[in-house]
Parts: structure tokens; sequence; C-alpha cells
């Protein structure tokens, strides 16, 4: 090249020319592929404003349902009274029918998230509460051996154990209570699952068993009165009914 060409070229602006006619040629495209990413970003953005809407509806109904569920009972109650600042209600059949219509909405509304798993769970403690324990096992069980191992479904299981307890089906009742004392992933407190656990087995007959527990219990017991007491006295008593044992109290 001369001298006079090597100072003419000018590889910015060459650049600029051929970024031009690439758009010039490619306009149709290129208009195509801006507006399908303007179409994405707005999309993403209607998308997560919806799902934080429906958070906070789910968060609104659910603790509609908890005030309902925590209501007082008065034989004077007014008419609507639900749709009170403080709602109380005529009777404790109204008060959980109410709270169960809330959290069933919110468990069935909102997928498998927190909010929903907890609204199950409640469900489940208005339908016992009404006499409808098969519908309440179904929804404690789907709380316990769903999605996660939260605190809510450890919660849920303790619940089962008892309603299979009453029952009368103690194996269920037993093997629930177990499987939550050994796993470490639990974080109810063990000295009351073992409590929960003695009654079983006493109940199943196996009264050796139970005090074994109980005693298993109050020796790993961090717990400084209230539960460790509750262990020991119970203990006590089991070994008192039953003096085939020769084990020492501790």
């Amino acid at each position: 090249m001369t001298r006079k060409e090597i100072k003419a070229y000018d590889p910015v602006r060459e650049n600029i020319i051929r970024l031009f006619e690439f758009s010039r040629k490619n306009r149709t495209k290129i208009s195509a592929a801006v507006a399908v990413v303007i179409a994405l970003i707005v999309g993403g953005w209607i998308t997560l404003r919806l799902l934080d809407s429906r958070a906070l509806n789910a968060q609104e109904q659910f603790s509609k349902g908890m005030e309902f569920f925590a209501a007082e009972v008065s034989p004077n109650a007014p008419e609507d009274s639900d749709k009170a600042s403080v709602p109380v209600f005529k009777s404790d059949t109204e008060k959980y029918e109410a709270a169960a219509r809330e959290f069933s909405a919110v468990a069935d509304g909102f997928g498998n998230g927190a909010v929903a798993k907890a609204a199950r769970y409640y469900l489940g403690l208005s339908q016992l509460k009404l006499g409808k324990k098969q519908e309440a096992i179904k929804n404690l069980e789907s709380v316990s051996f769903g999605f996660g191992s939260s605190t809510t479904g450890f919660m849920a299981r303790k619940v089962l154990a008892a309603t299979y307890a009453d029952e009368k089906d103690f194996q269920k009742a037993r093997d629930l209570l177990q499987g939550m004392i050994k796993d470490p992933r639990c974080d109810l407190i063990k000295e009351e699952l073992s409590l929960q656990l003695s009654g079983i087995l006493v109940a199943q007959g196996n009264q050796e068993e139970a005090i074994k527990v109980l005693r298993e219990a109050s020796e790993q017991s961090l717990a400084l009165g209230g539960f460790r007491s509750q262990l020991l006295t119970e203990m006590e008593k089991l070994q008192k009914a039953s003096p085939a044992t020769s084990e020492p109290q501790p």
C-alpha cells in the first residue's frame, strides 16, 4: 500500500460500514431477535411479579386460617364474626370448619411450597378436631412423607403417631416414633417423643421395653427439669408396676 492508501485506511470506519451493511441486509432478523429478548425480559418480570403476588396471597390466606384455628369460642358470638378483625365463633365446629376452608384453599392452590405444606398440616389438625380422622390422616401422611423432611413434616408424624394409637394401630405409631428418635435430622424434643413411645409400648404390653426407652432417653437427655423429670417419674411408675425388673433406677 502507498503512504496515501495507508493514511486513507481507517479500520474503525471500515468496521462501522460493515456493521451498517450487515444491519441493513439483516434488518428483519435483528428486529425479531430484539423483540424476542424484550419479550423474555418482560415475561420474566411479569412471572416474578405473579409469583410474588401468589406467595403473598398464600401467606395472607394461611394467616387467616391460623386466626380462625386459634380463635375464641362464645355462644354469644354475633353472626359473620369470622369477618371481624378479631374472629369469635359460636362453637368449636364452626371455628375448625372455617379454619379448614382457608387451609384447604392454600393447600390445593399453592403447590408444594412451605406455606402449602404448613396449611396441609393444619388442615389435618382441623379435620381431627372435626372428627374426620381418615381425611386428616391422608393430609398428615402427605406432609409427613412428601417433599422434604422439615420440622412441619416431623410434627405431622408426631400427630400421626398419636392418631394411629387412638385407632389401636400401635405398630404404625411405634415405627414412626422410633424412626424420629433415631433420625438426626429430627429437631423435635426427643425426650417428649420417648415419653410418647413408652406409652405406645405399654399399650402393646411391652412394659420392660418402655422402661428401657425411658432410661436411655434420660441418660442421653441434656435437659434440666421439665421433660427429664417426666422421664424419671414415668420410669419410676412403670418400675413399681413391674416388680420383675431388676435394673437399677438412675
